[in-house]
């Protein structure tokens, strides 16, 4: 009779251990930075990504699967109020216990938007450049005031961003620490690893000039030392006036540019409109990494994805 009485005890405290062992929940706004947490996880359980698709994190909608997501999170991962601005309404219901955003971080590296762009910028022309769809966006994320949030593309800033995010699941999870201190270091020599692949990678072509339509890059740019492009839309999204297309043209042709990065969001359209006459080669490259598979080699694979674009627009 005792040694039931002991086994049922045994049950029981087996049961509340198990219930005491919460897995942790983790949302995670877009691929890049969930294929840094999902690293960290390893071993432990998976984060959730909140955006699948190719919508913008700035034009999203959310739909009532992911609104479930967010309301059982124990911790929600994002850039800031000014990247997501298309979850903003229901990111403000959300405990900030909860939420990490990223941009908060004081010890990364934020740039400023850059001016307009490089090739010149007037009244008729920011008038010009807007559709009536695009004015919404000038004011909430492209304001003077905000940051360039695109920071996952420099390896440095991702560095950190493990580093606080480590921390922060160790608050939630002490149970599995020592995983996450051990997934944090492999992850710390692996991004060193891959800056310095792609240090030597870029090194033939760092002083060669590019151009790129919408200014996404500048992180990338900075980190590996490349030469400053000539941008010829501030912001994706921006419409590409008469205006600008004329100036674009002249300031590649003066500096015998012969590469043109773009991203997926721009039309075959407007690159024809651009490339039309001149003697240069086209390159697509996607900051998020959409079309890649999510996980823990996202990160990596967008990264060495955006400097094979470059260099086979460059070489």
């Amino acid at each position: 009779m005792n040694r039931r009485l002991l086994l049922g005890l045994i049950f029981i405290i087996s049961i509340n251990i198990n219930a005491a062992q919460h897995t942790p929940n983790i949302v995670v706004s877009i691929k890049p930075i969930h294929s840094i947490v999902s690293t960290l996880m390893n071993g432990v359980s998976k984060p959730q990504l909140l955006l699948k698709s190719n919508e913008s994190a700035h034009t999203f909608h959310i739909k009532p699967s992911q609104l479930n997501l967010l309301s059982n999170a124990d911790l929600l991962v994002t850039i800031g109020d000014n990247f997501e601005s298309g979850l903003s309404k229901v990111l403000r219901n959300i405990d900030e216990n909860v939420r990490l955003n990223l941009s908060e971080i004081k010890e990364l590296q934020i740039y400023d938007f850059r001016d307009h762009n490089e090739i010149g910028h007037d009244e008729h022309d920011e008038h010009d450049e807007h559709d009536e769809h695009d004015e919404h966006d000038e004011h909430d994320e492209h304001d003077e005031h905000y940051k360039d949030l695109h920071l996952w593309l420099d390896i440095d800033n991702v560095q950190i961003i493990a580093n606080k995010i480590s921390q922060r699941l160790i608050e939630i999870d002490p149970s599995n620490k020592e995983k996450y201190n051990t997934n944090y270091l492999e992850l710390e020599s692996k991004l060193s690893q891959l800056k310095e692949k792609i240090q030597f990678q870029l090194k033939p072509i760092k002083l060669i000039p590019f151009a790129v339509f919408s200014d996404t890059l500048q992180y990338f740019e900075k980190s590996f030392d490349l030469k400053n492009p000539v941008v010829i839309t501030p912001y994706h999204g921006a419409r590409l006036s008469i205006n600008r297309v004329i100036k674009s043209k002249n300031k590649i042709k003066n500096l015998e540019i012969r590469c043109l990065i773009y991203g997926p969001e721009n039309t075959p359209k407007q690159i024809n409109v651009l490339a039309e006459g001149l003697d240069i080669k086209v390159h697509s490259i996607d900051i998020l990494g959409v079309k890649l598979d999510s996980g823990s080699e996202q990160y990596f694979d967008l990264m060495k994805e955006i400097s094979n674009q470059l260099v086979a627009c460059l070489e």
